[in-house]
């Protein structure tokens, strides 16, 4: 069996560790250390130190599918408000179709009915008429205030996560 001679990360004391233990406690100081082998290099590192990276390293696994969720939301919310705003111009469009249509007819019954005299009473109509139209603007606006209030949250917990993901640097200890 092969052995390895190494130095603890924390006191400096020579250490020998034999080719088949992953972890242990130094001997002369207690602190607990991780073996790390790779590339045919055998290293030790403090066990709070790979456990740090273990729980970065699920934080950001954790980030990445919550920044996921809150895409899919915010795309939700944006295709909601599209088609309510849709929805509202259409029947918008229809209602403004009739109220023409209900001019025309209403002049030209006038006209058919008193002559050239009835322009007081096409006038008065039209006045009377203008009441009952109204614009879609404010609702439009009322939706997209809606769906913004509904938006900001979800792009501050999306800030907090994407600064999550993009601070954790593999095989570093950088911490969030």
């Amino acid at each position: 069996m092969k052995i390895f001679s190494l130095k603890c990360v924390n006191c400096g004391a020579a250490l020998e560790v034999k080719q088949d233990i992953d972890e242990f406690a130094c001997g002369y100081c207690g602190v607990q250390q991780h073996v790390e082998r790779g590339g045919g290099i055998v290293s030790l590192r403090r066990l709070e130190e790979a456990l740090d990276d273990v729980k970065l390293g699920t934080n950001r696994a954790a980030s990445e599918l919550a920044l996921s969720r809150l895409h899919a939301d915010v795309n939700a919310i944006c295709a909601r408000r599209d088609s309510e705003i849709k929805a509202l111009r259409t029947a918008d469009e229809k209602s403004n179709v009739l109220i023409g249509w209900g001019i025309i007819i209403g002049v030209g019954l006038a006209i058919y009915a008193y002559g050239w005299w009835s322009i007081p009473v096409i006038i008065g109509g039209l006045v009377f008429g203008s009441f009952f139209i109204k614009s879609v603007t404010k609702e439009i606006r009322m939706i997209e205030a809606r769906a913004a209030a509904r938006i900001e949250p979800l792009k501050e917990q999306i800030a907090r996560h994407q600064s999550i993901v993009d601070s954790y640097d593999f095989g570093t200890q950088g911490k969030p």
